[in-house]
């Protein structure tokens, strides 16, 4: 049935309680609860869940100078090494990866809303969360010690001290950075 077809039963139904009161004399009110539903709509009773994030921060971060790197090494054989090019040499090469482990603390608002015919509140709740995170850094070659190559230079770490130092400090910056995210002390 059209919208048009509702409206000219609505308005049908309306005068025909206007004349039943008007035989019978007297004044008579009655109230109806009259829901109309446009064509497109649907009742189907289903929900929809939304989140809505409301603060998320970081509550503790690990000290960087107590965070020590994995270092692995690989043996490669490198040509004209350090600019030299008669120098062809296998050269064990490093690198290092850093692992940092934090807590995070995020608060969310879930709004339930339900499809149906009559009305309904939505059902609003309070989430908290503590979530484990991880955030890897690895050491950058580009900062090595030595190289190979002339118009396509590699460059290496020769030393795992200086593979393990890099990545340190990758590392300590980013800690640094996440100051203005962590959360307010309680």
């Amino acid at each position: 049935m059209s919208v048009t077809k509702h409206a000219a039963a609505i308005l049908a139904l309306g005068a025909w309680f206007g004349s039943a009161q008007s035989q019978a004399g007297t004044e008579k009110t009655e109230k109806k609860n009259i829901t109309f539903i446009a064509a497109e709509s649907s009742a189907d009773g289903g929900s929809e869940v939304r989140r809505e994030l409301v603060k998320d921060c970081i509550l503790d971060l690990p000290n960087p100078d107590r965070l020590e790197p994995q270092v692995t090494s690989t043996a490669v054989f490198l040509q004209g090494v350090n600019g030299e090019a008669d120098r062809k040499e296998w050269v064990k090469t490093y690198t290092a990866k850093l692992d940092v482990n934090y807590l995070n603390y995020q608060k969310e608002i879930l709004i339930v809303t339900t499809r149906s015919v009559q009305g309904q509140e939505p059902v609003i709740k309070e989430v908290e969360k503590k979530l484990r995170r991880k955030e890897t850094f690895a050491s950058n070659p580009a900062e090595g010690d030595a190289f190979a190559g002339r118009s396509d230079r590699q460059y290496y770490f020769t030393k795992p001290e200086n593979a393990a130092k890099d990545v340190k400090a990758r590392a300590k910056i980013w800690i640094q950075q996440q100051a203005p995210v962590m959360c307010p002390e309680k």
